[in-house]
C-alpha cells in the first residue's frame, strides 16, 4: 500500500500585488484562486495567506 502525500502550497500576498499579478506568477486563473479560498477579489490584500493549487 502506498500513501500519496497532497500538499496545498500557501502564498502570502506581498506589497502591490493583486489578483492579476498572482495569477500571472502562478499560471492559475484569478477565478479559481478565488473560488479555492472562498475569496472575493477585494479580499485579495497585503499580507494574507492564500492556497495556490495546480490540478
Amino acid at each position: 500500500m502506498s500513501i500519496t502525500k497532497i500538499t496545498f502550497p500557501f502564498y502570502q500576498v506581498k506589497k502591490g500585488e493583486n489578483l492579476k499579478t498572482i495569477s500571472q506568477k502562478f499560471g492559475i486563473e484569478s477565478t479559481k484562486i478565488l473560488l479555492d479560498n472562498n475569496l472575493s477579489p477585494k479580499q485579495i490584500k497585503e499580507g494574507i495567506f492564500i492556497s495556490i493549487k495546480k490540478d
